[in-house]
């Protein structure tokens, strides 16, 4: 069972109905923590790609300015992947509120297609129409 979060924007739908409403799935992201920076890039979330580039960053100057912190900067970075991984969804309904979306429900359905379905079974009226 997926479970996912409907996002929409706000004021009269536009002419592609695919970006009034967004879908997030709850939970965490494998994709996101194997590749902690690419992902945010790929779901255009610009402030977090721009934190993690500043945290890597810090992560490898801190070898040059420590010695012998190898062994942790590489534990930290395996921490970073990991907490990416496990918050990447919530980072991304994070930045559709910063965009202007808002909540609209949370679905459940076999897949995220199911979901999507029973959301705008649910909320036809209130999403196609103005």
């Amino acid at each position: 069972m997926r479970v996912v979060t409907a996002c929409e924007r706000p004021g009269p739908p536009g002419l592609s109905s695919d970006s009034d409403v967004v879908l997030v799935e709850e939970g965490g992201s494998f994709a996101a923590m194997v590749l902690p920076v690419i992902w945010p890039l790929i779901k255009s979330m610009w402030i977090v790609a721009a934190a993690q580039v500043l945290v890597i960053a810090g992560l490898v100057l801190m070898p040059l300015l420590i010695v012998d912190s190898g062994l942790f900067v590489a534990f930290l970075a395996i921490v970073l992947a990991v907490l990416m991984g496990l918050h990447a969804n919530d980072l991304r309904r994070w930045t559709l509120r910063q965009r202007g979306f808002s909540f609209s429900g949370i679905v459940a359905g076999t897949d995220v297609a199911e979901a999507e379905r029973r959301l705008f079974t649910a909320l036809g009226p209130h999403i196609y129409l103005s």
